[in-house]
């Protein structure tokens, strides 16, 4: 049995950083973005009026922690009924967050998913509906959706999310480079346009986070990315508080690559147990004929071989071109659940309206007018 307790954001979460990431290192799903650093500091930067809150979930028998479930309610108004939206603690669509896991003890996902559907249960009218993006698809969760959540009180769907290019660490880096000709093709014409002026460097130094943050800024914001992603003015605060706390842990990597002086590509990594999260990515949009982002990524992929990783994980949603250097591609789920209160109900009967109308229409036309065509023929 679990005992749930539920805890709103708020600055005396910090007494539970260590509980949290020893949980992490246990965890089913461990990933960079469930760090207790990157959930705090996201919530600091980019809570708006939605609530935030997590839950805390404990083995009744030895008051081990089992779980905890990042969770904010946001509103959202859909054919002018204000829908109550569960979703993940930092959601997809306003951070840099990528799919997003709750934090569950290997071996527990079946007790803390069930809890955590008995519990979201119990909350009633706080919520018309779970919307879960970026969904790992192996999750007990996905597995037995309706099981959990049953009809018809509840109606439930796990649709195909964006997916990741998974690149090897692990295996030969010679037998990769020799079966990308491409790539070679693009390196050796970057190097002989800028020749000694070329200068790639490779840091995790935290001195040099600000500095290469900084460096990283002012590309992005002449390239097409300007004030979209990093560079976005909430982001960039955003990244100047988070980035010293993951360089202090030896987890944030820059990528560097100038024509002498001049930065012309930096890509961002974070590492986290034997996986590496290439992150970010940016260039001169004056050196596009020369592929700096590409070959600065390639040169950052060759940088963590041998040293114990086995997986670079590219993201979800935004990465494709990659897909050629994949050896495999990571799947998500986008799970909903609605609970079937009235304002469901409503919306349900008028998406029905509007399929029966679309059915009923000949050729694009209302059924009079269909009939007067025919009788004319």
């Amino acid at each position: 049995m679990l005992t749930t307790e539920r805890v709103d954001f708020s600055p005396a979460l910090e007494a539970r950083r260590d509980e949290w990431d020893a949980l992490l290192a246990e965890s089913s799903r461990p990933t960079v973005y469930s760090l207790f650093d990157f959930v705090y500091t996201s919530c600091v930067h980019f809570q708006g009026d939605e609530p935030i809150f997590f839950l805390f979930m404990r083995d009744d028998a030895n008051g081990e922690l089992s779980a905890i479930f990042p969770l904010s309610i946001h509103r959202e108004r859909c054919d002018g009924v204000e829908m109550r939206l569960l979703a993940h603690g930092i959601t997809t669509s306003k951070t840099d967050v990528d799919k997003p896991y709750p934090i569950i003890r290997r071996g527990c996902e079946e007790v803390c998913w069930t809890e955590f559907a008995s519990y979201v249960k119990r909350m009633g009218r706080e919520w018309d509906m779970l919307d879960l993006d970026e969904f790992w698809p192996d999750s007990y969760l996905v597995k037995n959706l309706r099981t959990l959540f049953p009809g018809p009180r509840y109606w439930t769907r796990a649709k195909a999310g964006p997916e990741s290019p998974i690149v090897q660490l692990d295996g030969d880096w010679d037998e990769f480079w020799n079966g990308h000709r491409k790539l070679r093709k693009h390196t050796r014409k970057l190097e002989r346009k800028l020749g000694d002026n070329l200068v790639y460097k490779i840091t995790s130094d935290p001195a040099d986070a600000e500095e290469c943050l900084n460096a990283y800024i002012a590309t992005e914001m002449i390239s097409w990315k300007a004030g979209r992603f990093v560079s976005h003015p909430k982001k960039q605060q955003f990244y100047h508080d988070l980035f010293p706390k993951l360089a202090a842990a030896g987890r944030l990597y820059f990528g560097m690559l100038y024509d002498r002086d001049r930065v012309i590509s930096v890509e961002i990594a974070y590492a986290f147990g034997d996986r590496v999260y290439f992150a970010h990515g940016t260039y001169d949009p004056e050196y596009r004929e020369l592929s700096p982002g590409t070959i600065n990524s390639v040169w950052l992929i060759r940088s963590f071989h041998g040293r114990g990783f086995t997986e670079g994980d590219y993201l979800a949603g935004f990465a494709g071109y990659n897909n050629p250097w994949a050896c495999r591609i990571e799947q998500t789920k986008d799970v909903v659940v609605r609970r079937m209160g009235w304002k469901n109900q409503y919306l349900a009967l008028r998406w029905l309206a509007r399929k029966l109308k679309r059915k009923v229409m000949v050729g694009g036309k209302p059924p009079e007018a269909a009939e007067q065509q025919n009788e004319s023929v």
